[in-house]
């Protein structure tokens, strides 16, 4: 490289966009590498000449069905003597464990809807959605292990670790905004071990001072009864989130939901933001 600094390809989700701007603020990661990022989940492709080129490829672990964008076949490709380090892919459902991809609706709730599928009135909904028999009618605890098991399966493919860092701390301290939106701790500790892994300090506690949290545009409200049950010590019916600008009470943001699936609205964003 003409600045003589080597090429580290960065290949993931929006964590890795966060992840590269956080790199930069390490002096040492900025004078030994410059950086490309390319976004794994909408397939963009990397360029040979590119890989061709790279030192350094940090990426989230893609399998074989992701096909020349697979972890295996980029690691490939890689020139000799180049290293890559896998790190994260953060999902955590433990605090929405209703959470579901089903497509329809952004943000589905599994369990909102299971109670409007059953044609029950608005009214009926939102009071069952706090009942007291939450936990036993679901089978929450179950489906936090669960959440783990399927994040330790994630972690073994992963040279960054950290589950360790969430289980001590996701009932005392709010880590995740969204099932896929780490908050900063959880962020500068994925950067910070990354840097470790390179034989590089931490980041500056200057720069970890004044880092501001991380995709703090939407908080996904979180069921009082789901922090009843798992323990949860800054969740109640009376905490309010930031959804897009407003502050919302969860019974606030569901009260939206419903609405919104008996619109027939599908783009719940949209319908949040009032558009």
């Amino acid at each position: 490289m003409e600045d003589g600094k080597r090429l580290c390809i960065l290949h993931g989700n929006c964590q890795g966009e966060i992840l590269a701007a956080l790199l930069s603020a390490s002096p040492e990661f900025s004078a030994a590498y410059r950086v490309e990022f390319y976004v794994n989940f909408t397939r963009q492709a990397i360029p040979e000449a590119s890989l061709s080129r790279c030192a350094l490829l940090l990426h989230q672990h893609l399998g074989e069905q992701w096909g020349d964008l697979a972890s295996g076949f980029l690691k490939s490709r890689l020139p000799a003597g180049a290293r890559a380090l896998c790190y994260p892919n953060m999902f955590f459902k433990g605090y929405w464990p209703f959470w579901s991809g089903k497509a329809g609706i952004d943000f589905r709730d599994s369990m909102l809807d299971s109670l409007l599928d059953r044609g029950l009135p608005p009214s009926d909904v939102m009071r069952m959605a706090l009942s007291r028999n939450l936990p036993a009618m679901f089978g929450l605890q179950d489906m936090l292990a669960e959440t783990f098991a399927r994040e330790e399966a994630k972690q073994a493919l992963c040279d960054v670790p950290y589950l360790d860092v969430l289980r001590r701390g996701y009932r005392a301290e709010r880590l995740f905004n969204t099932i896929n939106h780490p908050r900063t701790r959880l962020m500068l500790h994925a950067a910070d071990a990354g840097l470790e892994l390179l034989g590089m300090p931490p980041l500056p506690e200057e720069f970890r001072s004044r880092c501001p949290e991380l995709f703090a545009e939407f908080e996904l409200p979180i069921n009082p009864r789901v922090a009843e049950c798992y323990g949860l010590a800054f969740a109640g019916e009376d905490t309010p989130y930031n959804v897009f600008g407003t502050p919302m009470r969860y019974m606030e943001y569901a009260a939206l939901y419903v609405d919104c699936r008996l619109a027939g609205r599908g783009d719940f964003i949209a319908y949040l933001q009032g558009n």
